[in-house]
């Protein structure tokens, strides 16, 4: 390790290289921020969301081994990957490894998560509760690409007519259509010890991808127990080392896991964070660096949200993450309409995009934060 620290307490100034700029990238330097980490951000798009929020940027070429991109890295007591560009996660662990750097990253975990194919494989070899594939469900369906994460290239057919015409020339997954409330937990380990975090509730736009990050969530605490237990069981069964999130649907009276995805995710944390004093990012970089946990786990249960909303021809939209891959470099203004943490691109003119973060101390003032917020918004036009 290149720093002196407590090792008992991790009392350094940690340094954190942070290879992607956009979603992931983003929720990873707030984190960070959070945290008190010294944080630098790689990537290759001098112009990358989260440029401007981190302490340094660099822009350069992880796979070319960009000079800069190399000092950087050097420089790092730790590495985090916050893309899903394979050549790029390969070539983090090709230096790491040269270099004796850490990266806070489950390879052998991802390469799995990645695939829908390969990990709805794995569910249904362990029993885990999961949607029904084609032919052996009914309409209506759903349709997903086997690599992408999240909502892209989801699509919903309510009959098989249409069903057909659309997969005769796709490489798709098809499912059924499940109707009900969405929720994620995350579980990070060692392989040997692991922790699961507050469940956060998903609201999804018409094209399903998350608008909004909500908790708490309204369900039992017998379920919270059963969603922790899912989670872990798929932690040991896949080894996991680093982090995962596991996304559920609760549809004809029971938990179904929709997808997993082991890598830091966006918008969760920033909840998990609110809701309950939990950094995600912390709790990775402790047992990755410092091979446990070092804080004692809280849930405070406090009620916290995150909103992405977009300003654009004179309208204001409230939709799912996608709408930020068009943002300009991005800012973190704290305790600003209302809100404790916004990070948007807003520069005075009448369109912006944004992410909006805060928590209450009941679900009522939550509710309202929320609704001024989106007034407050409207003034801007």
């Amino acid at each position: 390790m290149k720093n002196s620290y407590d090792h008992t307490k991790g009392i350094f100034d940690m340094k954190i290289a942070i290879v992607g700029g956009k979603l992931q990238g983003t929720e990873a330097v707030y984190l960070a921020k959070k945290a008190g980490y010294i944080s630098t951000v790689i990537d290759i798009d001098d112009g990358v969301m989260a440029s401007k929020i981190c302490d340094k940027f660099v822009c350069g070429d992880v796979i070319n081994e960009d000079e800069n991109v190399l000092r950087a890295l050097k420089e790092a007591d730790i590495i985090l990957p916050a893309m899903e560009n394979l050549d790029v996660i390969k070539a983090i662990y090709t230096i790491a490894e040269k270099n004796n750097i850490l990266v806070a990253f489950d390879l052998n975990a991802y390469m799995i998560s990645s695939s829908k194919l390969k990990s709805d494989e794995m569910f249904f070899k362990n029993n885990i509760c999961a949607p029904k594939y084609y032919p052996l469900c009914e309409a209506p369906y759903i349709v997903k690409p086997v690599s992408e994460s999240g909502s892209q290239g989801v699509k919903k057919f309510d009959n098989e007519e249409e069903l057909k015409e659309y997969i005769e020339s796709q490489d798709h997954i098809i499912q059924e259509y499940l109707e009900g409330p969405s929720y994620s937990i995350e579980v990070i380990g060692d392989g040997k010890n692991y922790r699961t975090y507050a469940v956060t509730k998903i609201h999804m736009d018409d094209v399903f991808d998350c608008c909004q990050v909500t908790a708490p969530t309204m369900i039992t605490k017998n379920e919270e127990k059963e969603l922790s237990e899912v989670a872990l069981k798929i932690a040991r069964t896949i080894n996991l080392k680093g982090i995962m999130d596991v996304e559920v649907i609760h549809a004809r009276g029971e938990f179904k896991v929709l997808e997993i995805d082991a890598r830091l995710p966006s918008q969760t944390p920033a909840v998990v964070l609110k809701s309950s004093g939990m950094n995600l990012l912390k709790e990775l970089v402790d047992i990755k660096f410092y091979e446990k946990f070092l804080d004692e786990q809280t849930n405070y249960g406090k009620f916290a949200i995150y909103e992405n909303y977009v300003m654009e021809s004179g309208e204001l939209k409230k939709e799912g993450e996608h709408i930020m891959t068009k943002a300009r470099p991005l800012k973190l203004e704290e305790n600003i309409l209302g809100y404790e943490d916004v990070i948007w691109d807003y520069s005075g003119g009448t369109d912006f995009r944004g992410i909006f973060i805060n928590c209450e101390e009941t679900e009522e003032k939550i509710k309202s934060a929320s609704l001024s917020l989106k007034e407050e918004l409207k003034k801007l036009l």
